[in-house]
């Protein structure tokens, strides 16, 4: 790694919120769920319904209508740090999400999903674009970086690994196979696309665990009950189809080692260890046969729940709430046609000591750190967890150490991506928050 980008990964610990030694309330919490409302679907001006955002706070169950997009349709929210991007048919806006004030906007066409790469927002593209199916947006304007030529087709999903970024390339509603575009961020250009064939058609959310990219490959409309996970080695450039004897709908997200996804209308989950379905209905299906579906869902890692938008495209929705169990929790009104949905989670950066008297701290080194993470851990009390989360919440990696007070232990995290990323070491009295940066030569 040149030298340049290790300090900078340096200077940005220095620069993050000061985290007292002292055991306290502190650590990631989820804020706020955020919802793209597509409204109703017109088909001639003049128009009367347009794309409505809302929040939603888990705490006290409030919702909030904070914006307004002038268009048709919700494609995507993606949420990094303070701020949210929302990708809607025609437009894309940033908003401050501590202040719901509206920052920029642009007018684009054929935008659907959007990832973050080294401060630098990706798009990809669909129908009616004809080529530059990915685009890299600078995020404080939203002013154009580059376009991606060479795509095939139209695209979905985005993920990185090792410094290469992949697209998922489903070809829209006529894409007869499922494609993985391969682009080098160095110079922006497409250095392959690795055909998965027919088997993986309707290519469309990117997952990476465990160094592998899975894809969630919906369902095409009008094909029998049968979709497809395709695993993708980028260190071998090979791949694996698998099978599944269900009707595939869109991920929610990955937890430890299971993915939540859509399956036969409702909701399931696969395992991403044993590549096979763990539970083919956590949340069955709300009323397919009445035109009622699941428009949407994320998951929330930090409180273990499912947030699942349902609606029939032409009256107010729902968003169900439940364990990853599937045991119901709670559920709230949502606007018509919720096509969009992220969990917005933070960091507290100062918290309340409990009184006990605790004397704890934790010190990581090296950090920036390569492969293995040491922890130099000081207390009276024992570890139950470790957790490395990273900066948008999403739990990466595990473990039950049994940790006794007074005790070094080190984890190793060559298998992360090059960020900034949270460890969190949990007793029953209370978790200590620490950042670390992971640098790649």
């Amino acid at each position: 790694m040149k030298l340049k980008n290790l300090l900078l990964l340096a200077l940005t610990i220095l620069l993050l919120p000061s985290w007292k030694p002292a055991y306290t309330q502190t650590g990631p919490y989820v804020k706020q769920v955020l919802t793209s409302n597509s409204g109703k679907f017109e088909y001639l001006p003049p128009y009367t319904d347009y794309v409505l955002l809302e929040s939603y706070n888990p705490e006290n169950s409030q919702i909030d209508k904070f914006g307004v997009i002038y268009t048709q349709s919700a494609q995507s929210i993606l949420i990094s740090g303070r701020f949210g991007f929302f990708t809607a048919q025609d437009s894309i806006i940033k908003y401050d999400l501590y202040t719901f004030e509206r920052k920029a906007a642009i007018a684009d066409s054929g935008l659907n999903r959007l990832a973050m790469y080294k401060g630098k927002l990706l798009v990809s593209k669909q129908y009616p674009n004809q080529q530059y199916f990915l685009e890299v947006l600078d995020t404080s304007n939203l002013s154009l970086i580059a376009k991606v030529p060479g795509i095939s087709g139209d695209c979905g999903g985005i993920c990185e690994v090792n410094d290469t970024v992949y697209v998922a390339v489903n070809g829209g509603y006529m894409g007869t196979e499922g494609k993985l575009a391969v682009v080098d961020p160095g110079s922006w250009t497409l250095k392959a696309e690795v055909n998965f064939g027919h088997e993986a058609i309707g290519i469309w959310d990117l997952y990476v665990y465990n160094g592998n990219i899975f894809t969630v490959n919906k369902t095409p409309y009008g094909v029998s009950d049968t979709g497809s996970i395709t695993i993708y080695t980028p260190s071998t450039r090979t791949f694996t189809n698998i099978f599944l004897p269900y009707r595939v709908a869109a991920g929610s997200g990955i937890k430890d080692s299971l993915l939540y996804l859509g399956l036969n209308y409702g909701i399931g989950s696969f395992n991403l260890n044993t590549q096979a379905v763990s539970k083919p209905v956590i949340l069955a299906d709300p009323g397919s046969s009445v035109y009622t579906y699941i428009l949407s869902s994320a998951i929330d890692t930090l409180n273990e729940r499912l947030y699942v938008n349902i609606g029939d495209y032409v009256s107010n929705g729902r968003c169900q709430v439940t364990s990853f169990s599937g045991d119901s929790i709670t559920s709230y009104r949502t606007g018509i046609s919720s096509d969009a949905i992220a969990v917005d989670t933070r960091v507290h950066s100062s918290g309340i000591n409990d009184g006990k008297g605790l004397q704890v701290s934790a010190f990581l080194f090296p950090n920036p750190v390569q492969d293995v993470l040491k922890v130099r851990f000081t207390g009276n009390v024992q570890l139950t967890t470790v957790k490395v989360m990273d900066i948008s919440g999403r739990e990466v990696l595990t473990f039950k150490p049994g940790i006794s007070p007074d005790t070094d232990f080190e984890f190793n995290v060559s298998g992360l991506t090059q960020g900034l990323y949270y460890l969190v070491l949990s007793s029953p009295e209370g978790r200590i928050v620490k950042p670390f940066a992971v640098s790649r030569p």
